[in-house]
């Protein structure tokens, strides 16, 4: 039987999803230019069949591609902020990005990249096999969601 905690957590999740809320347009850019830097960086591994990395800076280099982030938005996760449920659980506690390192074969280095403007967040969990899910915190209900 379910507990009134989790009945609340549900309800909560489903309260996210069909709510509506905005995202800022800074925030919408930054996830635009996260997910087009990541196709970029493994359509490069797979053109030149060597490993490709995306840095978190304004600079790039021979087999790098640079994620320039949008004015006023921030790399990280500030404390006031929980992690998605699916990371809480995983031991992972750095809010700091790292390179990610993409291959020829459509893999890649399992990370986490958080971006935040203001109260809302997005949360980029890339997998090992390359596959990719982009989180987002919505802060009036205290929540993570899928977008």
């Amino acid at each position: 039987m379910p507990t009134p905690s989790s009945l609340l957590a549900r309800a909560t999740q489903v309260a996210a999803l069909l709510l509506p809320s905005f995202l800022s347009p800074a925030l919408r850019q930054a996830s635009l230019e996260l997910r087009t830097r990541l196709e970029l960086a493994f359509r490069l591994a797979a053109l030149h069949q060597r490993p490709v990395m995306l840095e978190p800076s304004r600079r790039a280099g021979s087999g790098q591609v640079a994620v320039r982030l949008p004015r006023g938005v921030r790399w990280g996760c500030p404390a006031s902020i929980p992690l998605p449920p699916r990371l809480a659980t995983t031991g992972w506690e750095s809010r700091r990005p790292r390179p990610i390192t993409v291959t020829p074969e459509h893999r890649a280095a399992a990370n986490v990249w958080f971006v935040h403007h203001g109260r809302q967040a997005l949360c980029l969990c890339l997998e090992l096999g390359g596959g990719v899910v982009l989180f987002r915190y919505r802060p009036l209900l205290g929540t993570w969601i899928e977008c």
